[in-house]
């Protein structure tokens, strides 16, 4: 056999059902939602969007164990953990948007196999050449396991994309975390940013093919630290290396609606005056995108190169961005006070 073209995978997605989209009202979001005892504050803060971890090997069994819920996927049966989804998500999301619509992205995350709930799905979902860090790729190299991986996706997709809104929903799905940090975030070893990026992507699309099923407004978040074009850390990549690639893979393998989920933090953590940030430019080569120019990720939104299909603007989320308080002195705080103004005015602007 000899390879003449590029992969091309369905411009369309049939959608069996229709679901309206939950409309934004403000800018105000709250990362990371738990179940706890101050659920109310999301009423008291006024957010209109929030994330929430998915990890799928929290919940994911190969074998039957009591209470856990079936699920038939490529003719193999998965079990899924109803007990752990009630007190863990279905809580969380229907109070979040049965309640008070707020429109909530799920960021999925897949554990290396040592700390799988159920040794034999970790096996499965962890990338051959994992290595260290906290959380792995999904293995994309085997039929067993993609279709395993494919089996985690339709069924919360299934089970957070109805009509009836029975269990909650999930609007939107952010895949991994940081993958510029692959090293540390979305393990699969040391590899060239190509090698890393054709498998996220290969994540990324099976994720969208999937839910696009169930809601067709449903956008798949690409996930990225405040770097652009400097490397954070030893062994990570940079985000505009993979976002390009991105663009690059929709052009010729067939476009899909992702977005960017971008963390803005200063570029040190540890200082909060992000107006102070050397390395944050008004470049499109900027080092680092932070709260100071935040006009840069604005600009790349606008153009046309980066849009959908060349005509509908990609959703930018500050999916996780804060700043700091090195210490618990006043004028640290004060500091803090000033840097979190400050960003939000830039995000209003």
């Amino acid at each position: 056999d000899q390879l003449v073209s590029h992969a091309r995978h369905a411009d369309e997605i049939w959608a069996y059902q229709h679901l309206s989209p939950i409309t934004l009202t403000s800018k105000k979001g709250l990362g990371g939602l738990t179940a706890n005892s101050f659920i109310s504050d999301l009423s008291l803060l006024g957010i209109s969007s929030a994330t929430i971890n998915v990890c799928i090997t929290h919940f994911m069994h190969l074998t039957p164990k009591a209470g856990d819920i079936e699920h038939l996927y490529g003719g193999k049966t998965y079990y899924m953990d109803e007990e752990y989804l009630n007190n863990t998500l279905d809580k969380v999301l229907l109070e979040a948007t049965k309640k008070r619509n707020i429109s909530v992205a799920a960021i999925i995350l897949i554990d290396p196999a040592s700390r799988s709930v159920d040794t034999g799905i970790g096996e499965l979902l962890q990338h051959p050449d994992y290595s260290e860090g906290t959380y792995t790729m999904p293995n994309m190299t085997t039929l067993e396991s993609v279709n395993c991986y494919a089996a985690a996706l339709d069924f919360l997709a299934r089970r957070y994309c109805r009509s009836d809104n029975r269990y909650g929903r999930i609007s939107h799905w952010i895949m991994h975390n940081e993958v510029d940090g692959g090293l540390s975030w979305t393990n699969m070893g040391v590899k060239p940013v190509t090698i890393f990026s054709d498998t996220y992507i290969k994540s990324m699309r099976m994720c969208y093919n999937i839910v696009r099923q169930y809601d067709e407004h449903a956008e798949v978040f690409a996930s990225f630290s405040h770097s652009w074009t400097d490397i954070s850390n030893v062994g990570w990549y940079t985000s505009k290396d993979i976002v390009d690639l991105l663009n690059t893979y929709s052009r010729v393998e067939g476009d899909f609606q992702w977005a960017m989920a971008y963390h803005s933090y200063a570029q040190s953590l540890f200082n909060p005056c992000t107006w102070l940030d050397p390395d944050a430019t008004y470049s499109m080569d900027t080092k680092y995108i932070t709260f100071k120019n935040l006009e840069v990720l604005n600009k790349w939104a606008l153009s046309k190169e980066n849009k959908y299909k060349g005509t509908v603007k990609r959703s930018v989320w500050l999916s996780e961005a804060g700043v700091n308080s090195p210490t618990y002195s006043d004028e640290d705080f004060q500091k803090q006070a000033a840097g979190f103004a400050y960003a939000w005015k830039k995000i209003n602007a």
